[in-house]
């Protein structure tokens, strides 16, 4: 099960974002995009779920499909109007499942998440690490092979922003299903992503994270030697 893009090409405004891309994406591994501003990564985001067309090349889905992929934008678009409950709901009704199923689908998940108590909350009333996780809960209802997170702690302090990392792992851990995140933040990539592609001038270039199954990896001094290699790299032109 995966996602293939073949030479896709993507421009905007006579702009080139993405120029001959090729990479794949395989189920159950997490994968970072990492870069500048404006070279691609939620434009790329956008293509794997079809918001977005290739202007050449070809998006393939290996044993998967568009509708298993599900995408949490970087301002988690929450309605304030619309409950916890009412927010992870809308998915499942945009599917047209049955009543009974999607509130039995609903409460077995917030309480997963430790989001019961807060069901009927609306979201000025959440805290922003609640939010995140409110906003999580939306995309994981429709259970995704694929889920796409746009800068997914960006607002977060620093200590909210560790523990909401650690949230995202262990869920993709436990559902085994893909996770690519886009982020400015190279602590971030190193923690969350088994693979990391750097994007710039178009091309993407692809590294594996060598210390990515170390254990309080945070802590260890080659966690920030892959760092300042990630900078230097990013500093020489992607």
């Amino acid at each position: 099960m995966r996602i293939n893009l073949e030479e896709v090409s993507f421009s905007y405004e006579e702009k080139n974002i993405i120029s001959g891309m090729n990479v794949s994406f395989e189920k159950g591994k997490t994968y970072v995009l990492l870069g500048r501003s404006g070279v691609g990564k939620s434009t790329l985001l956008a293509l794997l779920k079809g918001f977005q067309l290739p202007v050449s090349g070809k998006i393939s889905y290996e044993q998967t499909s568009q509708r298993q992929v599900e995408i949490v934008f970087q301002d988690l678009q929450l309605f304030p109007w619309q409950t916890v409950y009412q927010a992870v709901e809308m998915p499942l009704k945009i599917r047209k499942e049955e009543k009974d199923s999607c509130q039995t689908k609903i409460c077995q998940l917030l309480e997963e998440l430790e989001l019961s108590e807060l069901s009927a909350k609306f979201p000025d009333e959440l805290s922003g690490g609640q939010r995140q996780r409110v906003a999580m809960a939306r995309g994981l209802i429709t259970e995704p092979d694929f889920l796409l997170l746009d800068e997914p702690t960006s607002s977060l302090d620093q200590e909210t922003k560790e523990r909401a990392q650690e949230f995202i792992l262990s869920e993709q851990r436990k559902r085994q299903n893909t996770v690519i995140t886009v982020t400015h933040d190279i602590e971030e990539a190193v923690y969350l992503g088994e693979t990391i592609l750097i994007m710039g001038g178009g091309s993407v270039l692809s590294y594996k994270n060598p210390i990515f199954s170390f254990d309080e990896r945070r802590e260890s001094v080659e966690f920030y030697k892959f760092c300042i290699l990630l900078r230097n790299i990013l500093k020489g032109g992607h």
